[in-house]
């Protein structure tokens, strides 16, 4: 009789179910059926051949630009579709694929690395009216002959000019020597260089290159290895070719300062020379005095590019160089291009439309809206500042000077910083004191560098209820010059003021040309804390400089990669005793990074009441990440409760001649587990939030009136003589409140075990 009752309702659960996954079916193929098509944009690059690290690494930036759009609903409800193409660093490659490209549905191309390969791809977009973006490829003729090519950087030409003011300015040399190849790269180069170096000064040495591979080199690079006098050799030719002429002019016998065009001011650009014999038995044979001009350099770059250095390792497991940058802010700019076609549809009745007639007229309106990004009203965010075409279509960023040093490549001591907005800036003072210089229109401030370090020697003390902490360490800067405004710093968290004298270090003195400055500060130190996951939190006590009377295109602090022995994320996992001192914490790492400080005020200056320039001091950041050892803190603090939960758990098998108790255990509990509760939140002080063992009481709190309602329920059903529902009903109330229990501990687990 009972098995026959079962079989029907088990045919209507079966039914239920399935009718569920039906509807659930149904909808899916719903939402499929109306999802927009997506626009897609495609990504040509070099993803194999020479320049594949270099493609990669584009790749993996532009993938997350269009991530962060597509995670927010895309564009116009339409996501945005990467499709790939390989350009094998081949320029006839390029070409078929850009022909492939003029014929597919994608209404603009994110790319190529190289010049040459973008310069073969350029006519058939130009032909098909395909927008195309590069953030990498410099040469001139790129854009200025193409009306449908952009580029987020600055044409090689203007990055050159930068190169020879930076001569003149910082490196003061008389004499240079240029070697260019006399491709479209190299004559480009070479153009810019001219321009802004004296004629006298400068002694230039071309080399012929064809089907993609140079020419004879022997008899240039011995002209100028034997120039006589010192100098400066300036290698401008592009990442393909630049490797071998480098090489050529070691071994010519060149061991002075060798400065190379952009795409060598990447750390892997070393693997060009890893395998050669020279490089084999004497590292950095090649790399050593080698300079790299760069348009982004992260040991030196503001917050925005730290923030995408972090998620583009996360994602990479490696370090970005200026490379991943250009095709970060490449990408964005064509997410806003497209964004404006979309509101563009929105209110006009047009914009991309993506439909099989529209096609042309789809990339002809993301082209003029590539276009329309033209001044600093419609600039794009990037991350070195604002972006803009020129009516050239190129964005003349400034550039930075790098050098090569042990396998690494940093920022150079001084740097040349370009005044875009010299409203409220007494440019004939600031000249005469030495921090402006000029070359003809153009402006620029002397900026030195810093390389900065902060070596933990110990932390004493976390006080979370007085939202402090005490630390010892050392602070060093090294720097180009005497100036001492560069160590003018204060620690604005730094709670007793005397415990650091910038005027007062404790050793002073000059190392490899630079000004060296050493300090111990030991004191407390204001900190927020995040309780959330209290007593599961990771906490973050950061050590925070800045300088607010230099503004920051005069001083800027670096990183002190060297100094510091980091790793090549920028972090130190080293522990070295400087946290035994907190048994109840785990450290996990410690992480620097560049820091600024910006100012939109006037300070009533009638200067400056009309300029839209903002005010930028610089700073340092050094975090140390904590996590709380969690099970000590429970064993000493939280083992009551433990207890109590077990006790009140146990009143559920009590016999029905103890209803008393019943009642009266879980209620003893509560206020036993109230007093505790007041003895926690007594450690963390008052916070406008509730954290998780505060959770973790009340849901004690609702189990103990659920074990009272239960005793109070059995008692009931027994005088009512319904002795085996109330049996039913303990056994209901056991496997919740063991069900409710066992869940807190495995959502805790999947949370915060590490």
């Amino acid at each position: 009789m009972r098995g026959s009752t079962m079989k029907p309702r088990l045919r209507m659960w079966l039914a239920v179910v399935a009718g569920v996954a039906l509807v659930l079916a149904v909808a899916w193929a719903v939402i499929l059926w109306t999802r927009p098509e997506p626009i897609r944009i495609a990504f040509a690059n070099s993803l194999s051949g020479p320049s594949a690290p270099a493609g990669t690494e584009s790749l993996v930036a532009t993938q997350l630009a269009i991530d962060e759009v597509n995670a927010k609903g895309g564009v116009n409800g339409r996501l945005i579709e990467l499709v790939l193409f390989d350009d094998a660093s081949d320029p006839a490659v390029a070409r078929a694929n850009a022909q492939a490209i003029a014929d597919s549905p994608c209404v603009a191309v994110l790319g190529h690395y190289l010049s040459s390969t973008s310069l073969a791809a350029a006519p058939v977009y130009k032909a098909a009216r395909v927008p195309a973006l590069t953030g990498s490829a410099a040469a001139d003729d790129l854009t200025s002959t193409n009306d449908y090519y952009f580029r987020a950087l600055a044409p090689v030409s203007a990055q050159a000019r930068s190169v020879a003011e930076h001569l003149r300015a910082v490196m003061k040399e008389p004499k240079v020597r240029l070697v260019h190849t006399r491709d479209s790269y190299g004559k480009s180069f070479a153009r810019g260089f001219a321009a802004a170096y004296p004629a006298e000064q400068l002694h230039v040495f071309g080399l012929d290159v064809a089907a993609g591979q140079i020419g004879s080199m022997d008899g240039a690079l011995e002209a100028a290895a034997q120039e006589p006098g010192p100098g400066v050799i300036v290698v401008g030719a592009a990442p393909d070719f630049s490797p071998d002429i480098i090489k050529a002019l070691r071994r010519h016998g060149i061991k002075g300062t060798i400065i190379a065009s952009q795409g060598a001011a990447r750390e892997s650009y070393l693997q060009n020379f890893a395998n050669e014999p020279e490089e084999k038995s004497h590292p950095g044979f090649f790399s050593e005095n080698l300079y790299a001009a760069s348009s982004l350099m992260f040991d030196s770059a503001g917050v925005a590019a730290q923030a995408f250095a972090v998620d583009y390792k996360a994602k990479a497991g490696t370090s970005p160089s200026w490379v991943a940058g250009g095709a970060y802010d490449a990408a964005r700019l064509m997410i806003d291009a497209l964004k404006r076609a979309a509101v563009h549809h929105r209110f006009m009745g047009q914009g991309i439309q993506k439909r099989s007639d529209s096609k042309v007229a789809d990339r002809d309106r993301v082209r003029v809206a590539l276009a329309a990004i033209d001044s600093p009203k419609s600039a794009v965010v990037g991350l070195t500042g604002r972006l803009y075409f020129n009516a050239n279509r190129d964005i003349p960023r400034p550039i930075r000077m790098g050098f090569f040093h042990y396998g690494r490549f940093v920022t150079a001591p001084q740097q040349l910083v370009r005044i875009d907005q010299p409203d409220g800036i007494d440019l004939a003072a600031e000249q005469e004191k030495g921090h402006v210089i000029a070359f003809e229109d153009r402006r620029y401030w002397i900026q030195r560098v810093v390389y900065t370090g902060i070596d933990i020697i110990r932390v004493s003390r976390i006080d979370v209820k007085q939202n402090s902490f005490n630390v010892d360490f050392y602070l060093w800067m090294r720097f180009a010059g005497d100036d001492e405004a560069q160590t003018h710093v204060e620690f604005p968290a730094l709670l007793d003021r005397g415990a650091f004298d910038p005027a007062r270090p404790i050793q002073a003195g000059h190392e490899d040309g630079l000004s060296y400055r050493l300090y111990r500060v030991n004191g407390d130190f204001k900190a927020r804390f995040d309780l959330h996951d209290y007593p599961f939190d990771t906490q973050q006590l950061h050590l925070h400089f800045q300088n607010t009377e230099r503004r920051r295109e005069l001083i800027t602090y670096v990183i002190d990669r060297f100094g510091l022995r980091l790793a090549d994320d920028g972090s130190s996992r080293a522990e070295d005793g400087a946290y035994s001192g907190l048994p109840l914490w785990r450290f996990l790492g410690l992480t620097y990074f560049v820091e600024s400080l910006s100012s939109g005020s006037t300070l009533g200056k009638a200067s400056l009441f009309g300029a839209e320039a903002r005010t930028e001091f610089a700073g340092f950041d050094a975090t140390i990440m904590l996590r709380r050892s969690s099970a000590i803190y429970m064993l000493k603090n939280l083992l009551p409760l433990f207890l109590l939960v077990l006790v009140v758990f146990a009143t559920l098998f009590f016999p029905e001649t103890m209803f008393r108790e019943r009642v009266t255990i879980p209620v003893t509990s509560i206020l036993a587990s109230a007093v505790l509760l007041v003895a926690v939140n007594s450690q963390i002080g008052d916070v406008g939030y509730t954290v998780v063992v505060e959770e973790m009481f009340y849901i004690f709190f609702v189990l103990c009136l659920m074990a009272m309602l239960a005793g109070y329920r059995h008692e009931k059903l027994r005088d009512a003589g319904r002795k085996r529902v109330a049996v039913v009903s303990d056994h209901v109330a056991q496997i919740i409140y063991a069900g409710t229990v066992l869940a807190i501990i495995v959502v805790l687990y999947r949370r915060y075990a590490v």
